[in-house]
C-alpha cells in the first residue's frame, strides 16, 4: 500500500487566536447591547438585572484579554534571527 503524502500547515498562533476571538465577543456583546458601553456610575441597579449575563461575559473577556497580556510579558523577547516570517534564515 502506497504511503499517503503527509501535508504540514502553519500553525497559526494561538494567543492571537484567543484574542480574536475575545474581540469578536466584545463586538458582538456591544452590537446587541450599547448601554454596555455605560460608564460604571451612570448605570442604575436595574441595568444590571437585564444585561447581567452580558455584563459578565463582558468582565470575563476583559480578565482573558489581561491574562493574555500578562503571558505575553513572561514570553522570552524574539530577537530578529528567531523571526517567523524570515524564510531565509542567513
Amino acid at each position: 500500500m502506497p504511503a499517503l503524502p503527509s501535508i504540514t500547515l502553519p500553525l497559526p498562533d494561538p494567543l492571537a487566536l484567543l484574542d480574536a476571538t475575545a474581540l469578536f465577543v466584545i463586538q458582538l456583546l456591544l452590537a446587541q447591547h450599547p448601554e454596555l458601553l455605560a460608564a460604571p456610575e451612570q448605570q442604575s441597579p436595574s441595568f444590571l438585572r437585564p444585561l447581567g449575563h452580558a455584563h459578565l461575559l463582558l468582565l470575563a473577556v476583559r480578565e482573558l484579554q489581561y491574562a493574555i497580556e500578562v503571558y505575553r510579558a513572561c514570553l522570552p523577547a524574539q530577537t530578529p534571527d528567531d523571526s517567523p516570517d524570515d524564510i531565509f534564515p542567513f
